[in-house]
């Protein structure tokens, strides 16, 4: 199972940059337990709306590429 959300991340990972909320519902289920093994590294940024300068709070997700699951399940 944590090979195939390891895909799941990796192939949403090559489209840019993804919210933890995109995973979540890419993967149909929380992905708390990837993050406290850590394959899963989460930031908190701000994204701030171009036309109206708005200011919103997001979480990325990205894999932790020195994760010995995640080498093993992608290319790096």
């Amino acid at each position: 199972m944590t090979s195939t959300l390891i895909q799941l991340v990796d192939d949403l990972e090559a489209q840019g940059y993804v919210t933890l909320e995109e995973v979540e519902r890419a993967a149909g289920r929380s992905v708390a337990d990837l993050v406290a093994e850590g394959v899963l590294l989460l930031d908190h940024r701000e994204r701030i709306d171009a036309a109206t300068g708005e200011r919103q709070q997001v979480t990325l997700c990205r894999l932790n590429r020195h994760h010995p699951e995640v080498r093993a399940a992608t290319a790096w």
